[in-house]
């Protein structure tokens, strides 16, 4: 069962992610000397945001899961095998069920909220909870049952994410940037269209930010679907930022060892807590092949363990 109250281990992925072509993030604010300015910190730097990474890195996996026999869904669409998807009928049905938290759903009466919570139990499965006062592991077993495997690893609105993605901080850069240029296009002429010209900040190609990747409590299949986005991302595979289209945001991962803390190991936690280690260390390429293997089924459904 999903359990966010016990760290059991933890994978900390850390490298360095560098600028095939130039990015553009924009910062949303009006500048004097570009249309549309860069987003930097308050040191006046460039950075990339923890969010932008994940939204990227989360949809690469996306795209390549449904190919493995692994379902994901789109979390504004209407899907009804995860309860993510706002649209959905799972969706409403597990807020039907959860408006009755702490409580307990009798068989009969009690209004429209009750009406709705009972026929919600009896279509996920579980007619027996009728009666019975619910608590969060009731709806841990719920999320368990009905969530895509994406939304298990990278979060849904409904159980948080086991992977945690940092703010990505300039490493080396040039200290400039550049000012590119752009012009409407008439779709049906495909000709500039007068008056409408603009341009963009963008960070230079060449320019490095320092990565970092927390994963706690992964399953197998877990590991397996983060190590996916890793080795996209070390193909140049994940675009960042805006304007992706016109070559912007193309960037290739540089991965270190990988840090591995098994918090069920009495002499590695007692290392970690006393700052004698910071757990175990493990190769990178060898950490990410295994993983993928767990998608294929060949490592089965128990939590993961590191490999050397």
């Amino acid at each position: 069962m999903l359990d966010y109250r016990t760290i059991k281990s933890r994978y900390r992925f850390t490298g360095t992610l560098t600028l095939e072509t130039a990015l553009h993030i924009g910062s949303g604010q009006i500048a004097t000397v570009t249309d549309s300015p860069i987003l930097r910190n308050a040191a006046g730097e460039p950075f990339i945001p923890g969010s932008s990474l994940k939204g990227a890195f989360r949809a690469a996996v996306a795209r390549i899961a449904p190919n493995l026999g692994l379902q994901a869904c789109d979390v504004f669409g209407d899907d009804d095998f995860c309860l993510s998807p706002q649209k959905g009928q799972k969706n409403k049905d597990y807020l039907a069920v959860r408006r009755f938290l702490g409580s307990k759903v009798f068989p009969s009466g009690g209004g429209g909220d009750a009406d709705k919570a009972r026929k919600a139990l009896r279509d996920f499965g579980y007619e027996d909870w009728i009666g019975q006062t619910l608590s969060e592991d009731h709806l841990l077993i719920l999320l368990e049952k009905n969530l895509c495997p994406v939304c298990k690893v990278f979060g849904s609105p409904f159980y948080a994410a086991k992977a945690r993605f940092d703010d990505l901080p300039v490493e080396n850069w040039f200290e400039v940037t550049e000012v590119r240029d752009g012009v409407g296009i008439d779709r049906d002429s495909e000709r500039a269209v007068e008056n409408i010209k603009f341009d963009f900040e963008v960070v230079p190609a060449g320019t490095s930010f320092r990565f970092g990747l927390t994963v706690e409590n992964p399953t197998n299949q877990d590991l397996g679907l983060i190590a996916i986005g890793l080795r996209e991302m070390q193909e140049s595979m994940v675009r960042l930022g805006g304007i992706r289209s016109r070559g912007l945001g193309q960037c290739r991962l540089t991965l270190e060892p990988v840090q591995y803390l098994n918090f069920g190991d009495v002499k590695m936690l007692q290392a970690y807590l006393k700052g004698d280690r910071k757990g175990e260390i493990t190769a990178a390429e060898g950490l990410v092949s295994h993983a993928v293997q767990g998608v294929f089924g060949e490592l089965g459904g128990s939590d993961a363990q590191t490999t050397s």
